[in-house]
């Protein structure tokens, strides 16, 4: 084998040290694995937002009694996640469309139809039209896009309850409704959040840390068809929203949908105690996990996953995440390393199934608490990585007749 002596010796771990340090400084990684997350508060537009709120798209809302107590991954389809109300004009779909067709806000087109994931501008109005306006009932983690210098610029944001945005047929937020901004999932764990404010936006009076959300879209194969929402102007009651609707003919519901006996592990119930935060177990034999985890006061259930690299008998996954709350004596599935191959079976203990953490190498830097560029092969500036899926389950959001 050659060996590097001398100089060429001194170039690599020169090489090696400006390449670790650019991950740190661009925000790929950041001192303890946490991840540049930028505030987003409501009615405050984002740095170099795709349209500006002058144009009238959509308006944010305070959601105030609607307002949820629950953190964690919720999953899209979920009766109570989202809220909105009798204003269709929350959320124009249609002013949207127009902006994005005219032949002098082509170059925006292009950029934000391929952030979608759409072949071209053509598909817009089509993929606009599936979209349903509803307001965040939580303060929600999401991969946003400004747009800076004719390109796309993607950076993790934390939109405060309230925004309004609208979401696709399987409950995943894909536009931010006030500057057009379109909208991933948020591609780390609940836990890895950094949140940054600043001075135009300013850390807002509900803000808990410890209540913070992310949406998993609903199944594939199980597209959500009718949205359940809170009405955040009669928090009491709800609404019943069809999946592409504007909201103006929406059916009331007598009671608002949701509620803490019908949440996820994470609300409160008759059989479960109040909620605590879920300790980190990944990377810990199965055997340190249920330590842990029963110290804490959660019950342990189990589900494989195969796997060529990790050790068999490792966590590679909990469902809640660590560092989320949720209802003591309530279940945390861990999924557990078993030698390559197919999965071996399913949980030996029943409970909530899990699909694992979302993870990516999506990475943020530059102004703002970060932004990378969108890249034609999706990659994201300072590092590489793609926009991909959260993952959880749980109503999160809150909705309203006519509108958002």
């Amino acid at each position: 084998m050659k060996r590097i002596r001398g100089r060429g010796r001194a170039l690599v771990a020169l090489t090696v040290v400006l390449a670790v340090f650019g991950l740190l400084t661009t925000g790929c990684i950041g001192m303890g694995g946490k991840v540049a997350v930028r505030a987003v508060a409501r009615g405050v537009p984002t740095a170099a937002p795709f349209f500006k709120q002058a144009m009238a798209l959509g308006a944010d809302i305070a959601v105030g009694k609607a307002l949820a107590d629950f953190s964690g991954e919720r999953d899209g389809g979920d009766p109570g996640l989202y809220g909105g109300t009798r204003d269709a004009g929350r959320c124009d779909k249609a002013k949207l469309v127009e902006f994005l067709e005219k032949p002098e806000n082509r170059g925006k087109a292009q950029e934000w139809a391929k952030t979608q994931g759409l072949d071209g501008v053509g598909e817009i109005e089509g993929f606009v039209k599936r979209l349903t306006p509803v307001v965040l009932r939580a303060d929600t983690l999401v991969r946003n896009h400004d747009f800076v210098k004719g390109r796309a610029k993607a950076f993790d944001a934390l939109l405060e309850a309230g925004i309004a945005v609208l979401v696709d047929q399987f409950g995943k937020p894909a536009v931010q409704c006030t500057c057009g901004n379109p909208l991933k999932s948020f591609d780390h764990g609940i836990g890895d959040a950094d949140v940054k404010f600043d001075d135009r936006n300013k850390e807002w009076s509900s803000y808990d840390s410890k209540k913070v959300t992310k949406v998993k879209p609903a199944p594939k194969e199980e597209p959500v068809e009718v949205y359940e929402l809170v009405d955040v102007e009669e928090p009491d009651s709800g609404l019943a929203r069809e999946t592409g609707s504007d909201g103006t003919d929406d059916e009331v519901l007598p009671e608002a949908p949701g509620g803490p006996s019908e949440g996820p592990s994470g609300e409160p119930s008759e059989e479960t105690g109040p909620p605590v935060e879920v300790p980190e177990v990944r990377g810990l034999s199965l055997e340190e996990a249920q330590v842990r985890l029963e110290a804490a006061g959660f019950e342990v259930a189990t589900a494989e996953e195969a796997s060529d690299t990790a050790l068999p008998g490792t966590v590679l996954g909990q469902s809640p995440e660590p560092a989320t709350q949720a209802a003591s004596a309530s279940l945390v599935t861990v999924t557990v390393a078993v030698p390559g191959g197919s999965q071996t079976g399913a949980p030996p203990v029943s409970g909530e199934p899990t699909d694992g953490v979302g993870t990516g190498e999506g990475t943020v830097g530059g102004q703002d608490g970060g932004t990378g560029e969108v890249g034609e092969a999706g990659e994201v500036g300072g590092g590489s990585g793609s926009d991909g899926g959260g993952s959880g389950s749980g109503g999160l959001f809150g909705g309203a007749a006519e509108g958002q």
